[in-house]
Formats: C-alpha cells, structure tokens, sequence
C-alpha cells in the first residue's frame, strides 16, 4: 500500500522519500508526521504511525472480523499517505508552529473543524480510491498466482 500510493500520489518525488511505518499503541488512529531531524522546508522523512489495536473495533464499538480489519488498516494508511503527499507537496506546511493549508492557518475549534478542514477533507475523499486501487492489484496478482 505505501508503494502503490506513494506512486499515486507523488510519482516524480518517490524516489526521494522515505517512509518508516510504525504498528503500536497511539493516541489516534493513525498519524503522518515530518521525522524528527528533518527540515521542516521541503521535508523528504516521514514516520506513519497506525495503531492497529484501536481498529479492531467500528464506530459503534462492534469488534470487525480479519477482512474488516485489514481493510480498515489498508484505508487508515491510504488516509496518512495523503498527509504524507501534502507535505510533500507543501499544501500541508507549519509556520511559527502552526499548522498550514495552503499558507492559511489551520484552526480546530471544534472536531467539526477538524473534519471539514481542507487537508482532511482531501485525505478523507483520496483514502478509498487509494484502497479500491490497492485492493484491485492485490486481487489481479493473486488472481494470476492462482
């Protein structure tokens, strides 16, 4: 899934990219973020972060079967790769130790703010093009391995 996002996404910049993928405890379900070290101006080192255990469960705290939580794993990283795209690309940037869409602060008053933010929205709409896209190769690969 990083590979085939990352040529989705950032096909030119691939290359020049590092991404370490972390599966533990976290806070949230998932997170993107510049590694530390790193030049915040052009960054080219990320560090995903997905808690797989926090997924084991719906919205609605109904525990998911295997395909349910992979799938779920599978979209939670498309999601972070488009962070990681943003960043890329400079549309996700932090100034002074704010966070930046587009040079325009970022502000979450509420978690309504959070969602309708345009660097979630975007990352929202790509995740489940990303995984049907994964999920199609996976299946023609097998397919043809019998």
């Amino acid at each position: 899934m990083l590979h085939h996002s990352a040529t989705k996404l950032f096909p030119r910049r691939m290359k020049y990219v590092s991404i370490k993928l972390h599966l533990k405890h976290y806070v949230f379900d998932g997170v993107a973020m510049i590694e530390e070290d790193t030049k915040i101006t052009n960054p080219r080192n990320f560090k995903i972060i997905i808690d797989p255990y926090r997924l084991e469960k719906d919205d609605w705290g109904r525990e998911r079967n295997y395909s349910e939580w992979v799938s779920e794993l599978l979209r939670t990283l498309a999601h972070e790769m488009v962070h990681v795209k943003q960043y890329i690309m400079s549309e996700l940037t932090f100034q002074r130790g704010q966070m930046c869409w587009k040079k325009q602060k970022v502000d979450y008053k509420s978690g309504d703010d959070y969602y309708r933010s345009p660097h979630e929205v975007e990352a929202n709409g790509l995740e489940r093009w990303l995984q049907l896209g994964y999920t199609a190769t996976w299946n023609k690969i097998e397919e043809e391995n019998g």
